[in-house]
């Protein structure tokens, strides 16, 4: 071989390695891992479910100052619109296999509609499933309960507090709301028809026990049956507490900030405040539908307001 050819081999080698590098770099899609992660309170096994990720304009929907929002925002190196997490929750008593919230489905856009993939990713299938407790009846917590016409999740049974059950499935409180609001009613009707035909529906009032190990505790206001759930093992509580707060960076620090999907602003304020304050005096574990997934940590009274402690990482399940 010739100096010339020994000088041009190794940098047609060189230059189609890059050119193939390149090329491998430009096709690749990008992804998340799958939005499931496991934790432990006391023998029951715990899954957050990310349902995806959408957009919420904090400075228009939450009821407070904007500059005041926005500057709560900045100190989480955040701006409106927020990028917030859908998460639903999976509890694994032993006995139950329990999903809190069903995410909003698909078909809404690409980035949502993931729980499903995500049960079966950690481990389950829909079918394994036999209890579904909705907190609330707003669209990105019951979305999920159908694939298609069909019922999501063939095997459980769902329930609901009576009072949303009473306001969103019934035909004269739809017709009292302004026509541009009917369609959250039409929705929701439509989402929980097949599950009423199956007998798989089941409503409960305020003090009622539906399986053993989960308080159910109803705080009004959101909405008028949200309720939030109470999971207790082994002297370990986790409180599942559905939209209780939305924006995290400002009503963390700001409990008293309400948002325009409350159904009754001062009584979700209240709610909150009350929520809160217990939480924190006995140190429970919270996990929150639109918290950063996982969702899940603690909270700290701090000045006027509480801080977030997001849960440390662990691999140890057992």
């Amino acid at each position: 071989m010739g100096y010339a050819k020994q000088i041009l081999a190794p940098l047609l080698v060189f230059s189609c390695a890059t050119l193939s590098a390149a090329t491998a770099a430009d096709d690749h899609t990008v992804s998340q891992a799958p939005g499931y992660y496991h934790m432990n309170v006391g023998e029951f096994r715990i899954t957050a479910l990310n349902d995806g990720t959408s957009d919420m304009a904090a400075a228009r929907l939450l009821h407070w100052d904007e500059d005041k929002i926005n500057a709560a925002l900045a100190k989480e190196y955040l701006t409106s619109p927020v990028e917030g997490s859908i998460n639903g929750f999976l509890v694994n008593t032993g006995e139950h296999l329990i999903l809190v919230d069903t995410g909003i489905g698909s078909g809404v856009r690409p980035s949502l509609g993931q729980l499903k993939d995500h049960i079966e990713a950690a481990g389950y299938t829909a079918a394994d499933i036999d209890a579904i407790y909705i907190t609330h009846m707003h669209g990105d917590h019951i979305g999920g309960l159908l694939d298609g016409e069909q019922r999501a999740f063939p095997n459980a049974t769902v329930y609901a507090h009576e009072r949303d059950a009473n306001y969103w499935l019934n035909e004269d409180e739809m017709a009292k709301v302004a026509e541009e609001r009917r369609g959250s009613f039409q929705n929701a009707m439509r989402l929980f028809a097949p599950y009423q035909a199956a007998d798989a529906f089941v409503t409960f009032a305020d003090g009622e026990q539906l399986h053993e190990g989960i308080v159910v505790n109803p705080t009004p206001g959101h909405t008028p049956g949200h309720s939030v759930y109470h999971v207790e093992s082994n002297d370990q509580t986790m409180v599942i507490w559905g939209d209780t707060l939305h924006v995290a960076a400002v009503q963390f620090p700001h409990p008293e900030v309400t948002i325009a999907y409350d159904s009754n602003p001062e009584q979700a304020r209240e709610q909150r405040l009350k929520l809160f304050k217990r939480i924190a005096e006995e140190g429970h574990w919270i996990a929150g539908a639109h918290i950063s997934f996982p969702g899940i940590g603690r909270m700290k009274a701090e000045a006027d307001g509480y801080r977030w402690v997001p849960a440390n990482y662990t691999t140890r399940i057992e």
